[in-house]
């Protein structure tokens, strides 16, 4: 990512030189390779610092003169602690924007925009499906139903004033649950008969298409919440979800648009019948967890997914895995507008 030292080669250490940010890397094998790579700080947005690396405080002082994130990591890859110094930095400025935009008809408007990104996208699957169920009468009404339902729902969105911003996200809520609702019972309706559920369940599972799904979005959770906190964004900064505290009210927001990206990967694996029971065991109390060759084979085409699709933001052309940071970037500088 542009702006971005990603430092996670075991024992590599951050440290300032002249004005520059230098990373060294030792050469573990013993072969005498180690190197050093220089950074400007004028070209740096966020430093993200894994287990095992180092940073020093003349390099923790020159990031935060010059207003760049430094966030360190733990085991899983997940956030866990930001540096911030005593003077706002960048990230500072944006969270305090943020926070000035909850409550507001604007704030309230970029989750509506990315709820409506997320409708369009799943009506944009539905020619996909009627393509491969041309002589299947009652499947065709089923897609076309939610077609309508949808594009209704889509409507309905765009035209909601949002002046009462309370009322108005109750609203966007209940429309987005239920055009979810009649979506899954879509997606449902097509499953071969092993894969259908009964409705959306997450801790526990209680079939094999929801334990797939819930790990999927899992790796897509991973993915937004590091992009947003590269671009200097705050996950618990919500618009539209709750903002309690521990509560990423913001990651929920924001993470929509990308939900129906895994619901095409998961929907695959079983209407192609490569997932099967064998990917999942029981847990006590009921309900499956994915086993190790289950996740390794979601995850496997999750990447896959998010690595190949293309898709337009702006004027150029990215990858879906690459998207979510550009759109975090843009919604980082849209927040000062």
């Amino acid at each position: 990512m542009e702006g971005l030292i990603n430092i996670q080669h075991f024992g590599a250490k951050l440290r300032s030189r002249d004005g520059m940010f230098t990373v060294y890397l030792p050469d573990l094998s013993g072969g005498g390779n180690a190197r050093t790579e220089e950074f400007a700080p004028a070209h740096i947005q966020t430093i993200l610092l894994h287990p095992k690396t180092s940073l020093s405080t003349d390099a923790a002082l020159l990031a935060e003169r010059n207003g760049v994130s430094c966030i360190i990591l733990d085991e899983e890859g997940e956030p866990t602690i930001f540096l911030a110094g005593t003077h706002p930095s960048r990230a500072l400025e944006i969270w305090k924007h943020q926070l000035l935009l909850h409550g507001t008809p604007r704030g309230l408007d970029f989750a509506r925009q990315w709820l409506c990104s997320k409708v369009r996208r799943k009506l944009d699957w539905l020619p996909k499906l009627r393509s491969y169920r041309q002589d299947q009468p009652d499947a065709l009404r089923v897609i076309n139903n939610t077609a309508t339902s949808l594009q209704d729902t889509l409507l309905k969105m765009g035209d909601l004033s949002l002046r009462k911003v309370t009322e108005a996200a109750a609203e966007l809520r209940g429309l987005e649950g239920n055009g979810q609702k009649i979506y899954l019972a879509m997606i449902n309706f097509l499953l071969p008969s092993q894969y259908k559920f009964d409705g959306r369940s997450r801790l526990p599972s209680l079939d094999l298409f929801n334990a797939m799904l819930n790990y999927g979005y899992g790796i897509l959770y991973n993915w937004v919440e590091r992009a947003l906190w590269e671009s200097g964004v705050n996950p618990y900064f919500g618009f539209l979800h709750t903002g309690e505290r521990k509560h990423k009210a913001l990651l929920f927001d924001f993470i929509e648009p990308y939900r129906p990206w895994v619901d095409r990967v998961i929907f695959k694996l079983c209407v192609s019948k490569i997932a099967t029971l064998q990917h999942a065991d029981p847990r006590s109390g009921g309900g499956l967890w994915l086993n190790a060759e289950g996740r390794k084979l979601v995850a496997k085409s999750v990447y896959e997914k998010f690595r190949q699709k293309k898709i337009e933001v702006g004027d150029q052309t990215w990858s879906l895995r690459q998207a979510i940071a550009k759109d975090a970037g843009r919604f980082a500088k849209n927040v000062y507008a």
